[in-house]
């Protein structure tokens, strides 16, 4: 399967799990390719960060170095587990979510 495909896989379950959910989804998002890694911003409404990532390091890179202290919610859209980030340079599988 090419990158394209897999790209436009992600972003098409993204997308549906943001509107099962209520999520906003915002213009650059449908701009880019999607990758396996998402982050909701837990705001009223909650939202989806435009950029999706391929690795955990650009993760943890976004969430020290970009991100506000907007709480967050970090998602593997491959292996649907959800994500913390304590701080070190490795994210922490909390659990499991389920896609649409």
């Amino acid at each position: 399967m090419g990158y394209a495909t897999v790209a436009e896989r992600f972003k098409s379950i993204i997308r549906r799990y943001c509107e099962t959910n209520g999520i906003s989804i915002p213009i650059g998002f449908k701009r880019g390719s999607a990758s396996r890694y998402a982050i909701i911003q837990l705001s009223t409404p909650p939202k989806l960060v435009a950029r999706t990532w391929f690795a955990q390091a650009d993760v943890i890179y976004y969430i020290q170095h970009v991100a506000d202290e907007t709480p967050l919610r970090i998602l593997d859209f491959k292996g649907k587990d959800e994500l913390s980030f304590d701080g070190g340079n490795r994210l922490k599988r909390v659990g499991k979510f389920e896609t649409a």
